[in-house]
């Protein structure tokens, strides 16, 4: 039986984060990854903020395609809510070769990965975990599940799911793009019920166009690119499909005996946006210390519960109330608000300034003094919070 320090289930961008700052802490570290490549399946629209860009601790070489000042999100009634800032505020990464290059990394800093290596139970041994591969056993002091959304170890292991779970599908396509530096975002029940669809421009004559919604997400995006303001764009067929599942919602637990989890396993997901790279990466050196240390110096696990929630935990709360006003809201409530905030110089400036997708809150209370001198605006949020 192979032994280590620390365990990582999962090669995903925080995964692979964990062991390596597991390592650097100075814990014997192995990544367990059930696919025979690294960043395989794809399972992410692949928009990263510049602030994701630098909590990678890579440098960005191959992976970025279009960098992006902008975006233009559209009402159900076509109302056009857009802005742009003068710097680059994210870009459209390749995810593959975004997750490579922080495995490379990690073997960098000492981390052993393993491919093909489907962790199929565990059980305590003792102080170890030991984790049952198809044909040998690994015993760690610290397991980290970054199995992803499906977490199974995690759920076995006494980790709750996620307080909701969407359902996310993307294809890419011959596009005609009005603007490469400007992603569009269509809100609406009848497009996409939960969240959101999404063009994402690759170059002049491609994009990646999706969506997440409460279920089917496949049914919505289809019916989505068959619409008028998208089907006359398309200039060829889909040349690749992407579909998975998006939490939201933290777990009241994310600790159990031995084990964290981290990334999508945790549903550490930005409620806004659906985004986990930023938040995974950021709770994924938590993740790596706080077992290291357990590993090594028997500190207990606990901790990375207080740290975790300290470091984004605020962020995430406020996008859940943010995420349940927008899914209450009706096609006209929202027609309202885009045409509201379009219509107010200061907000649009608020926006370009201070606009982050990685931490939204930060525009988000700017705005809200700004559109509580509308009273229509004050009754359509009230209505939709109570």
């Amino acid at each position: 039986m192979d032994r280590y320090d620390v365990a990582v289930i999962g090669a995903g961008p925080a995964g692979l984060m964990a062991a390596k700052h597991a390592s650097i802490c100075g814990a014997s570290t192995v990544v367990l990854e059930e696919h025979r490549a690294i960043g395989h399946p794809v399972q992410c629209a692949g928009l990263l903020g510049v602030r994701a860009l630098e909590a990678s601790e890579i440098q960005a070489e191959g992976f970025l395609l279009n960098p992006f000042r902008g975006a233009v999100f559209v009402s159900p009634d076509g109302s056009r809510l857009s802005f742009r800032s003068s710097d680059v505020r994210a870009w459209a990464v390749d995810r593959r070769l975004f997750d490579r290059s922080m495995a490379v990394a990690a073997v960098h800093h000492g981390v052993e990965i393993m491919l093909g290596a489907h962790v199929r139970s565990m059980r305590r041994a003792d102080d170890l975990m030991v984790l049952h591969l198809r044909d040998k056993e690994i015993a760690a002091r610290a397991v980290i599940s970054a199995e992803g959304v499906r977490a199974s170890l995690a759920r076995r292991s006494g980790i709750p799911p996620p307080k909701r779970l969407l359902s996310g599908a993307q294809v890419e396509v011959p596009f005609d793009v009005d603007d490469l530096e400007s992603v569009e975002v269509h809100l609406g029940r009848e497009i996409a019920p939960g969240l959101f669809a999404w063009v994402i421009p690759i170059s002049r004559s491609s994009a990646r166009i999706g969506l997440c919604a409460t279920e089917s997400a496949c049914h919505h995006l289809k019916r989505f690119l068959s619409s008028a303001r998208i089907k006359e764009r398309i200039l060829g067929s889909p040349v690749s499909l992407v579909v998975g599942g998006l939490p939201l919602g933290p777990p009241e637990r994310t600790c159990a005996d031995g084990m964290l989890a981290v990334g999508d396993a945790a549903a550490q997901v930005k409620p806004t946006s659906g985004g986990g790279v930023y938040p995974g990466l950021v709770c994924g050196r938590i993740a790596g210390r706080v077992a290291a240390e357990h590993a090594l110096s028997g500190r207990p696990l606990e901790r990375y519960e207080r740290e975790w929630r300290s470091a984004i935990g605020r962020e995430i709360s406020l996008g859940m109330r943010v995420n349940d006003i927008l899914r209450r809201m009706s096609d006209g409530e929202i027609d309202m608000m885009i045409r509201k905030i379009a219509s107010t110089p200061e907000a649009i400036r608020a926006i370009e300034e201070h606009g982050d997708i990685d931490r939204p809150s930060r525009v988000l209370l700017r705005l809200m003094p700004m559109l509580a001198r509308d009273l229509s605006f004050i009754r359509t949020i009230l209505k939709a919070v109570f």
